[in-house]
């Protein structure tokens, strides 16, 4: 008895011993402020206050910026990962490890929001009702989970595509007194019909190349373009890219992505956060150094991107946007004059005004269904 004692006294001193030795380190060693691995910013130290306190915000955000700057964090992913895995679980923070290797983007019908993608699309048709001189289009591209279901794990829950996508294709819509014409473009099938093929990242929850190349086909077939037979130019600049997904769970069994450009016709110039910075290429190929390589594509995320190119054609594309356009604009160059790239979540510009200035004469929205149902929609 006396032993069993003992031996549980030795572990709470360990426990409080290892606790102490956490919390000393995280408060006398400076703070990460960057997580590459994980591609954000992390949590400083919060200020304390009696109201914090008293609110309960201050223990909310000790805890965040604990787990922020927990000592080796990715060390212990990659290990809690290992753990996980030998229980037999394949649900690890927010990723599905799927078969062959591939990892897929949870996301079930508890995390859908179907207000908030009701809003988004209804506000959608009042962009399309306000500016009825221009031909307004809408691209989703499903979640990896969707297309690439025979990927999933078993019993592994995932919202209903087609009730989703319903939701979708009604609202925009709505009924005939007040449809304001809005061109759904519909790649499920495509991309359905190419699933054996690569296109999404087994690590990344972003299409590949290859993927948005398919979306660009059929965009491209329903807009009564000519489809132009790119799939052979695409050109490997990467075989070492682990994306979003793999920094979740630091899963060492993971095999690295490789990562395709397209060559797009003709000279560009491309001016990002209203000229502020300007180049003369869509690729950031410095980025291949860094961890997170999707942002070779348009050097990431902005608030405004100009692209002007050689074509004469009067024709000024506004495309609205997530990330997975980043990928999707070099196979449009050689339809438009000017295109026009905006990510809600940071422009604050006057919409107005900028659509006037620029001459605006196609409108395309194009996001990821699950960013369609989170992010939230404001011209």
């Amino acid at each position: 008895m006396n032993q069993n004692k003992n031996g549980k006294r030795a572990a709470g001193v360990l426990f409080l011993l290892v606790l102490w030795a956490v919390l000393l380190t995280v408060f006398f060693t400076s703070d990460r402020s960057f997580s590459e691995n994980e591609n954000r910013y992390l949590m400083g130290k919060p200020e304390f206050s009696a109201q914090n306190l008293r609110s309960g915000e201050f223990m909310d955000d000790f805890e965040t910026y604990m787990n922020d700057q927990f000592p080796l964090r990715d060390l212990w992913i990659s290990v809690k990962t290992d753990l996980l895995r030998l229980t037999g679980r394949t649900d690890i923070n927010g990723v599905y490890l799927g078969k062959d290797g591939c990892l897929l983007q949870r996301w079930t019908e508890s995390e859908l929001d179907r207000h908030r993608l009701a809003q988004n699309i209804e506000a959608i048709r009042k962009f399309a009702q306000t500016y009825k001189d221009q031909d307004v289009s809408v691209l989703v591209v499903p979640v990896a989970g969707m297309v690439l279901h025979g990927k999933l794990p078993r019993h592994a829950p995932m919202v209903d595509q087609e009730q989703v996508y319903e939701q979708i294709i009604t609202g925009l819509k709505g009924n005939q007194r007040t449809d304001p014409g809005i061109q759904f473009i519909d790649i499920r099938k495509i991309l359905t019909g190419h699933k054996a093929e690569y296109i999404y990242y087994r690590t990344d929850h972003h299409w590949t190349t290859y993927g948005a190349y398919l979306g660009y086909k059929q965009w491209a077939r329903q807009s009564g373009l000519p489809v132009r037979d790119l799939a052979g130019e695409l050109c490997c600049v990467s075989k070492d890219f682990k994306g979003s997904l793999y920094s979740r769970v630091l899963n060492r069994d993971v095999v690295s992505d490789e990562l395709f450009l397209i060559p797009y016709p003709g000279a560009c110039s491309v001016r990002y956060q209203f000229g502020k910075i300007q180049t003369d290429t869509l690729y950031a190929r410095e980025r291949l150094a860094q961890k997170d390589q999707y942002q070779v594509f348009l050097n990431g995320n902005h608030p405004e991107i100009t692209i002007e190119t050689e074509q004469n054609n009067g024709k000024h594309l506004l495309i609205f946007k997530d990330s997975f356009a980043n990928a999707f604009v070099p196979f449009l160059l050689s339809e438009y004059a000017s295109i026009h790239v905006i990510d809600l979540r940071y422009f604050r510009g006057n919409l107005a005004e900028y659509i006037g200035e620029n001459q605006i004469t196609e409108s395309l929205f194009l996001y990821n269904v699950k960013s369609l149902s989170e992010e939230r929609l404001v011209f």
